[in-house]
């Protein structure tokens, strides 16, 4: 799955890196973004716009939100497949959080690419319920690679950059068969303090290495 990441590079390389061309959304520095939370998207034309984390599909009766979304299916769920077909974003990224179990405890593990480059995910989206509010989204989630495996079976949709132009493409029938997990050699895991747990603590101490457990 995914529940938690990062985005701390400068707006400036957000923008160079996905080839923005109206930027009405900038943030500060996230090393900790969680989901309900508002975050920055990129759409189609090339415009970088705020987003809140949690897709809400256009007949839900409670509101409930989809935080993730299952490529392996998302094409035939309803709560998804009109997203897929018709509004789909990329979701810069510098890293994402997941959680080790070892023993009786669930350790935090910031996992990047390898060099800590910015990278995108695959995101769909809805517009809002009621007028003024956001646009809701979800990120796709497909099974772990081998190097993601020791921590968790599932990982963000991490989309290459060969592969983002496609994805954003109005004409791409099949977009879900681009979801697929990177090579194993492509992303690194970071044992990370505790501290993270906390949806309030948002600071750049929480990516300082922390030895622990099956890590050593």
């Amino acid at each position: 799955m995914c529940g938690r990441f990062t985005l701390h590079h400068p707006n400036d390389e957000v923008h160079e890196r996905f080839a923005v061309l109206r930027p009405t959304f900038l943030t500060e520095p996230r090393y900790n973004i969680a989901p309900t939370q508002i975050v920055s998207v990129i759409t189609p034309e090339r415009e970088r716009v705020a987003m809140r984390w949690g897709l809400v599909p256009p007949w839900s009766k409670d509101g409930k939100p989809f935080i993730n979304a299952r490529a392996e299916t998302i094409a035939e769920k309803p709560s998804f497949r009109g997203a897929l077909a018709a509004r789909r974003v990329l979701v810069p990224a510098s890293g994402f959080y997941e959680w080790r179990t070892e023993g009786k405890q669930k350790r935090a593990v910031h996992i990047r690419m390898r060099g800590g480059v910015l990278f995108a995910m695959a995101g769909i989206w809805e517009p809002a319920l009621v007028a003024g509010e956001l646009p809701t989204l979800a990120m796709i989630t497909v099974a772990a690679n081998h190097t993601m495996s020791s921590v968790h079976d599932r990982m963000p949709a991490i989309l290459t950059r060969e592969t983002e132009g496609a994805w954003l493409a109005p004409d791409n029938r099949a977009p879900e068969a681009l979801l697929r997990p990177l090579d194993d050699d492509a992303i690194e895991l970071i044992p990370v303090s505790s501290r993270v747990n906390g949806v309030g603590i948002d600071e750049a101490s929480l990516l300082e290495p922390e030895r622990h457990g099956l890590f050593g």
